[in-house]
């Protein structure tokens, strides 16, 4: 994960279990001009997350940490010297447009 998405997802596991609009995120997390430039600026990235199973969203947009899914256990462990990963393969942009 990136800086923005560390930074988002330690936001959202203060309230795990909460769902959270995207305004409210991007408000919360970062600094205030970021916010004032563009009020959703973390939708994207909340969507990437998404599409990668750490977070889910509802019926009208407002996301959480998902549930039930090894995702934040992972997130958790990196990092962290010891920990297994089991058959962890990390994929980058470049791997995946060095095939195309």
């Amino acid at each position: 994960m990136n800086a923005d998405e560390t930074e988002l997802y330690e936001y959202l596991k203060q309230s795990p279990r909460t769902f959270v609009a995207a305004t409210e995120i991007s408000k919360k997390v970062g600094n205030k001009r970021r916010y004032l430039e563009d009020r959703n600026w973390a939708r994207p990235i909340l969507r990437r997350m998404e599409l990668d199973g750490i977070l889910e969203v509802n019926e009208v947009g407002d996301y959480r940490i998902k549930e039930g899914t090894e995702a934040g256990h992972f997130i958790s462990a990196v990092g962290q010297p010891g920990i297994e990963l089991g058959e962890t393969t990390i994929i980058s942009i470049q791997d995946v447009q060095d095939r195309s």
